[in-house]
């Protein structure tokens, strides 16, 4: 940190008035580095011919890359401006500072700046507020570093704002008006770091449009005794690397009284001029470039909007000149005419308007674009054909010319044209020069038949002893009573009685034919339907559409399935015959297609009589559904009692399905009359009731022999039976006596007595 070595000539330095100098006129105003012009030529527009004028421009505007440094008399600007800074602040840099114009420093247009404290007037903008450093000594510029790159040093030195002095400013300001503003950024009577009675005043100056920069300098003391005393005066660009410094005060001790320098822009010569002629007062624009080839229609002024193109702006020209253009003996041409129509001949009665105040006697000359011309001042002139023909008229006078053409158009043709076509009902489109019969043709007579002359009328001859005069309508319609080709006459006239005619041969065709039948119109899915189809001999082309995505093209007596039954079991079939002119003709019939009923009474079951009692038969996928049943009955459902074999019949339509039940007896006993127990695996015992018998509830078997004699016993209701042995000794092959006492689980009893064989 510095330490600030106070003096004590401080408490007793009386303040000090700065003398403010009068303002002088900034050295941009006007701009003696800017561009002007001056216009010269020809100004005089004689017999029309015209102006020619051309600029002589000057600009002694060059680039910001490089700059002239140069001592200009000691003439400051106000040193107190109505912005200061840095009251009581010592190293810092400034807040952004906008500009009231564009300055361009080492090729950049800047709009924004920063002033430091210690002398220096920054465009680095990131440095805004931050540390403004002053430490200078042993640097000599061009050097890369903050305090100096991209500054103008005023110089740049250590002060001290930070220390109390009346007198003590430091301030911007801004005087002028556009394009000769300029900024001036003052440091008057700022203390020097440790040397506070030495006091410092420099000024900056920026110039608008020339980007000159002065330094005015009141005083520039030297304190040896600190930072070597050294102090730099010049500018230095972004990067460190170019800066352009007063001789012999870069980074050298050194001091200066009423001092100035100005830095000019010193590069090349910057030679990109725009030029933009104008009349005054009016602003339009007359043309660009140096020079103006021009025929003014009156008296007039005009000036030039001149810029000038530097490496980083674009700068007005403000040196303007203006001058008069005079137009003096001048012909005007003019006309006017009369057409008077003819059938064969055309007349035009010509009046000529021609004014001219060249002094002498006009001559004229008619050029009337058939080859044919006349000097006459009014001529008449005949035309034998219908054409447009471009009439010219010169009119001269003491040496001054001018041209009149007008094109006039003398087409009147009696030209007579129409279109004819056939109004079918939609979807259909009209057909040319066609109808059906019983259908109206249409005829229209084509433009263009509205004549320059008048109205015209139009007679319709339709070629079948029938004529209609439309009058003014170009449109007729007509409907023919038989089919054939007819030429139709058509004959126009305009109101000078001359007339044209057209003819057009119209064809009327035959009313269609077309119709079909079917093998039937009620079927199942998958049954054929055979089709048998009529047509007129001149049917183009005809579709089957079978209402079901289906369709056939131009195929006689076609055979058709249905794999669904569509919506409402209904199927629209439609047969469309095309023809040459009249509209297609559609047939249709409708298809009745019915599913094949879906049956089924469930599986087959059984009935014990007495016990089980009655069952109900019903088709289960259509319980509602009423059906013709095996038993006579046509019913939904029917009720049974009695085992058997049962069926019904479901008919949807002319389609019908069957379906059958077998209902079993539930409560039975079945015996055998032999069996034959070889240890086979087959038939070994004698009456198994798992197998031979159902709903028994008790159950009793003895087995005898031929003597009589019980050799077997059983009451088991689930029991294989008698395997042929006795006391586990088989017994010999023969006739046995079996005595059976049964009870069902519907108390029924029964006894069965008889004879079984036993095989060997």
């Amino acid at each position: 940190m510095r330490i600030l070595i106070s003096t004590l000539f401080v408490a007793f330095l009386t303040f000090i008035i700065s003398t403010a100098e009068a303002q002088p006129v900034p050295p941009n105003c006007p701009p003696a580095f800017a561009a002007g012009y001056q216009i010269i030529g020809d100004s005089v527009s004689f017999c029309q011919d015209g102006v020619n004028l051309q600029l002589i421009a000057s600009s002694t505007l060059k680039s910001t890359d490089s700059y002239s440094v140069d001592p200009i008399p000691y003439n400051p600007y106000p040193w107190v401006g109505a912005n200061p800074l840095f009251v009581g602040t010592d190293d810092i840099w400034s807040a952004v500072i906008p500009l009231p114009f564009p300055f361009c420093f080492f090729g950049q247009k800047y709009n924004s700046v920063i002033i430091g404290a210690n002398g220096q007037v920054g465009f680095d903008l990131s440095q805004a507020t931050l540390f403004n450093a002053w430490s200078s000594a042993a640097i000599v510029a061009p050097n890369n570093n903050t305090a100096m790159n991209n500054t103008i040093m005023a110089p740049y030195h250590d002060v001290d704002p930070s220390v109390p002095y009346v007198g003590k400013n430091i301030s911007w300001d801004i005087y002028g008006t556009a394009p000769c503003r300029y900024m001036v950024i003052s440091w008057d009577s700022v203390p020097m770091f440790s040397c506070n009675n030495l006091l410092a005043s420099q000024q900056v100056v920026l110039f608008e449009s020339t980007y000159l920069i002065d330094i005015n300098i009141k005083n520039k003391p030297l304190c040896g005794g600190w930072n070597s005393g050294v102090a730099h005066q010049g500018v230095q660009n972004a990067t460190g690397t170019v800066a352009y410094m007063v001789p012999g005060r870069n980074g050298t001790q050194w001091t200066a009284a009423n001092d100035s320098y100005r830095f000019t822009p010193s590069g090349l010569a910057n030679g990109n001029l725009s030029y933009i002629w104008k009349e005054v007062p009016g602003g339009n624009v007359l043309g660009t470039g140096p020079t103006l080839s021009y025929f003014p229609p009156a008296n007039t002024q005009v000036t030039v909007d001149m810029q000038v193109i530097t490496d980083c702006d674009t700068i007005q020209a403000a040196l303007r000149d203006t001058i008069n253009l005079i137009v003096t003996g001048q012909v005007t041409a003019g006309f006017t005419y009369e057409v008077r129509l003819g059938c064969d001949e055309d007349t035009v009665i010509f009046t000529n308007t021609s004014v001219s105040s060249a002094g002498g006697v006009p001559l004229y000359a008619w050029y009337f674009g058939d080859g044919v011309s006349s000097s006459n001042t009014s001529p008449t002139h005949i035309y034998n054909d219908q054409d447009t023909f471009r009439v010219r008229l010169i009119a001269q006078d003491n040496g001054c010319f001018d041209t009149m053409e007008v094109v006039i158009d003398l087409r009147h043709p009696i030209q007579a044209g129409f279109t004819a076509f056939g109004i079918l009902p939609p979807p259909d489109a009209p057909r040319a020069d066609s109808t059906c019969l019983g259908l109206p043709i249409r005829v229209e007579g084509l433009s263009p038949l509205s004549s320059p002359v008048g109205y015209i009328t139009f007679n319709w001859n339709w070629g079948d002893g029938q004529s209609d005069n439309s009058g003014l309508n170009p449109v007729a319609v007509h409907t023919y009573l038989a089919p054939g080709t007819y030429t139709i006459l058509l004959t126009i006239t305009d109101t000078l009685g001359c007339t044209d005619t057209a003819t057009r041969n119209v064809f009327v065709d035959t009313p269609p034919y077309a119709a079909f039948t079917v093998s039937d119109s009620t079927i199942c899915v998958g049954d054929p339907v055979f089709f048998k189809d009529t047509m007129a001999p001149f049917t183009l082309s005809f579709q089957w559409d079978f209402g079901d995505g289906q369709v056939l093209n131009n195929v006689h007596n076609p055979t058709h399935s249905w794999d669904n039954i569509g919506t409402n079991n209904t199927f629209t079939v439609t047969l469309t015959a095309n023809y040459r002119v009249c509209p297609s003709l559609k047939v249709d019939k409708i298809i009745q297609v019915y599913n094949y009923p879906n049956v089924n009474l469930g599986p087959d079951t059984s009935i014990c009589p007495g016990l089980t009692g009655s069952l109900l038969l019903t088709n289960i996928n259509a319980p509602g559904q009423i059906n013709q049943w095996s038993t006579g009955e046509t019913a939904s459902s029917i009720t049974v009692t009695q085992p058997g074999r049962y069926w019904l019949k479901s008919t949807d339509g002319e389609c019908s399905t069957t379906d059958s039940i077998w209902i079993k007896r539930d409560c039975y006993l079945n015996i055998p009359n032999s069996f034959s127990p070889g240890g086979d695996g087959l038939n070994e015992y004698f009456l198994p009731r798992e197998l031979l018998s159902s709903g028994l509830s008790s159950f009793k078997m003895n087995i005898y022999n031929r003597w009589g004699e019980n050799i077997f016993t059983t009451t088991t209701l689930n029991g294989r039976g008698w395997d042929g042995k006795y006391n586990g000794v088989p017994q010999p092959m023969g006739v046995y006596v079996y005595v059976i006492d049964a009870t069902f689980i519907n108390n029924v009893k029964k006894n069965f007595t008889g004879n079984v064989t036993l095989v060997r």
